[in-house]
């Protein structure tokens, strides 16, 4: 057989939880082909065995499956030590506390990202986990809104800030300390310490899943933050239209240079429904999140309408996901939250 038609049977083989192929992963290794016979070499760093399992028993069902009458896997164990001369720098430090640390960005403002960001947590409070939500936008935090905390934090002993309590969550956002509506003027430098400070200098605790709501674009905020704290990953928040996902594809790209994974597309405000006669209205065009998830090789995680309720529920302090749990749109964010727990998990 060819080499394109093996590289295409591994290529149906997904990784457990991912719409990614072992092949995009890097688990093939040492491919060696003769007639209808096949050795291969699959790496493994520290999986469980049950996932080492599915794997390897759907690589041999894909490869019998496309005409190879012999099959031999070998496991192959990434070595814990990296060879002289090729040691990589020193990988950022975790959030004390914190299990899964993940950003929601977009390429783009106004594309709804904070309140996609304010409802996930939500959703993800709502199943049960402990729950912290960061609102990095500088220069724009909209935390103090979608949440209706108009509260200061505490200062703690060595300086450390106290996080705010709403709806069973801990919240930090520097709108908490903004006393009045003067702009913020910083440079790069004090950006990138003000980052640091509320990654690290604030109690969170023990934390679940802390939800970082990163500003639009890839300045000095997502570059710090890349450069400082290890992500679990990223969520891409975007709109339908093609206008929007040149600034996605900038983004994606930004957090792959830095062994960041993006976990999957929101498309928010996809579509309208007319409230009075039932009409679907594709006000922003259609097809950017399955577009971008599609190039990315990543789940296109939920398509979120243009819908009044969830504006009118941010605008009035509390996210949709608790203001109308019975509502579509927040069993659409509760998928979304059980997605990703399933992902990073």
């Amino acid at each position: 057989m060819s080499e394109d038609k093996l590289k295409s049977l591994l290529e149906q083989v997904k990784y457990p939880g991912f719409n990614k192929d072992v092949v995009a992963f890097g688990l093939i290794q040492n491919v060696k082909e003769s007639g209808k016979s096949v050795e291969l070499g699959v790496k493994f760093s520290s999986e469980k065995e049950e996932v080492r399992q599915e794997i390897l028993s759907n690589i041999e069902k894909a490869l019998r499956g496309g005409g190879y009458e012999e099959v031999s896997i070998e496991i192959v164990q990434a070595s814990a030590q990296p060879a002289p001369g090729t040691e990589t720098p020193e990988a950022p430090p975790s959030i004390p506390g914190v299990k899964y640390t993940i950003a929601v960005a977009s390429g783009k403002g106004g594309v709804g990202k904070s309140t996609v960001a304010a409802n996930l947590a939500a959703a993800l409070r709502k199943q049960g986990h402990s729950v912290g939500i960061l609102d990095l936008d500088v220069f724009g935090p909209s935390l103090p809104i979608t949440m209706g905390v108009h509260e200061v934090p505490k200062v703690l002993e060595g300086n450390k800030l106290e996080p705010v309590r709403k709806f069973d969550m801990s919240l930090m956002s520097l709108g908490f300390l903004l006393t009045d509506s003067s702009p913020v003027i910083w440079r790069g430098a004090m950006v990138s310490k003000m980052v640091t400070q509320f990654l690290f200098d604030v109690n969170w605790g023990n934390l679940d899943y802390l939800i970082l709501d990163l500003p639009p674009g890839t300045g000095d905020v997502q570059l710090t933050l890349v450069q400082r704290v290890a992500l679990t990953g990223a969520v891409i928040v975007t709109t339908p239209q093609d206008l929007a996902l040149k600034d996605v594809e900038r983004g994606a790209n930004m957090f792959e240079k830095v062994d960041t994974p993006v976990l999957g597309i929101i498309e928010n405000m996809s579509y309208h429904v007319c409230t009075n006669c039932g009409h679907v209205s594709q006000i922003f065009s259609t097809g950017g999140g399955d577009k971008e998830s599609t190039r990315l090789n990543v789940p296109l995680l939920a398509k979120i309408p243009l819908n009044e309720e969830i504006m009118k529920a941010g605008e009035n302090g509390e996210p949709l996901v608790i203001h109308l749990p019975e509502s579509e749109a927040a069993q659409m964010f509760r998928d979304v939250a059980d997605k990703l727990h399933e992902l990073v998990s």
